[in-house]
This record gives C-alpha cells, structure tokens and sequence, in this order.
C-alpha cells in the first residue's frame, strides 16, 4: 500500500512541476530600459551561450529567447523619471513593500536570440522582481526563459 502511495505521490509532483514549469508568467517584467556596460554584455553572452549548449535538449518545447541576468541595478544608476514606471509595474511589489525610504535593488536583463546566438540588442531591462529561475515570462515585446545569471 505505501509503495502505491508513494507513486502517486512521484507521479503528481512530477507532473505539477512540469506545468508549473512551462507556464508562462504574463506580467511584463520590464519596467525600464537600461544600457550596460560592454563588458557585462560580453560576459552575459557567454553564459547565455554555455547554458544554451548544455541546457538546449531539456526543453520539450524550446524558448527561441531567453533571459539573461546581466548586472545588478543600484539607486544610483537609474533616472529620475523612473519612479512612475515603478508605480505602473505589474512587478515592483518588493520595491513597494520595504518599509521606510525603498531602495532600489534591480537586475539589468538581456534578451538573447538562441537562433542568432546574440542578444537581440545591446540594451536590456531593468527588472526589479523576477519570475523563477527556468520560467517563462514577459520583458516588453519578448517571451523568454528566464535563466538568471545562468551559473
């Protein structure tokens, strides 16, 4: 009797984790361009690319874009008129949520072509919450997988 429990148990997580996994968060993560540095580009775009050639099979249904951590964004390096972007977000709640004076601790994301093997441009978007890692989102007008710093 346990081992049938047991099982179903397997079976189950398995396949709410599959369609968790897969789901596709809506929201639009992109609260703001951003412009990083060459070489944070460059180094974004050799993890996006270790990741794709190791990761590229796993997908039962491959993502052309994925999303790409490729700075963290302080206080000081965004522009005054963000502040109305961040209250029309659909995903700044933790910036929203600190008590007292909020900081900023954002996340510069790059959205990259794994058919090119490129980002689509050399900008990307300031985030400030994110999806979970291996989940697909929205960042403007891209779909994406969202795979953080793709350690």
């Amino acid at each position: 009797m346990n081992v049938v429990k047991l099982s179903f148990l397997y079976l189950c997580i398995n396949l709410f984790g599959c369609v968790a996994y897969n789901s596709v968060d809506n929201r639009n993560f992109a609260v703001e361009t951003y412009a990083p540095n060459p070489n944070e580009i460059r180094l974004a775009q050799q993890r996006a690319q270790r990741y794709w050639q190791k990761n590229a099979h796993r997908f039962s249904t491959p993502t052309r874009y994925l999303a790409v951590n490729v700075s963290s964004i302080l206080d000081a390096d965004v522009t005054q008129n963000l502040y109305s972007r961040l209250i029309n977000s659909e995903t700044t709640a933790s910036f929203f949520g600190q008590n007292g004076i909020p900081e900023l601790n954002g996340s510069c994301i790059m959205i990259y072509d794994t058919v090119a093997m490129q980002f689509v441009s050399d900008s990307g978007y300031l985030s400030v919450d994110l999806p979970q890692r291996g989940s697909i989102a929205h960042w403007d007008s891209y779909t994406a997988r969202y795979i953080g710093w793709a350690g």
